[in-house]
């Protein structure tokens, strides 16, 4: 039995001493808090040009409400395009050059005063 427990204690310390599998260093929240519904959410690397976009969202994103963006081993680097489109608005709101791998959070909100949406990054 003591064999057993020293055996399970090494094992132990052995899986403790591995390194995690970290999530990739650019995957994001993003927390719509801008008061209005959002229809799509698109990434896309500074390289790609402005016309190819994938929508990130399974459905509208509603005020409040949140999506976790995971990116694939192939994308690279961290800085990428970020765009925005309103559910019942023809305007987008397109961010360049944002560094996704310096947060884990993108809290995007409107100021009606100054009609700018920008976010906040955690």
């Amino acid at each position: 039995m003591k064999y057993f427990l020293s055996g399970l204690l090494a094992i132990g310390l052995s899986i403790a001493a591995m390194p995690a599998l970290a999530a990739d260093a650019r995957n994001v929240t993003v927390v719509n808090e801008t008061g209005y519904a959002i229809k799509f959410l698109g990434f896309n690397a500074p390289d790609d040009g402005l016309d190819e976009w994938d929508n990130e969202l399974d459905k509208v994103l509603q005020n409040q409400a949140s999506t976790y963006v995971e990116f694939d081993e192939d994308d690279e680097g961290c800085v990428w395009n970020i765009r925005v489109d309103w559910q019942n608005y023809d305007e987008a709101v397109l961010w360049k050059n944002v560094n996704l791998c310096k947060m884990t959070a993108l809290r995007l909100r409107y100021d009606p005063g100054t009609k700018t949406t920008s976010f906040l990054a955690e």
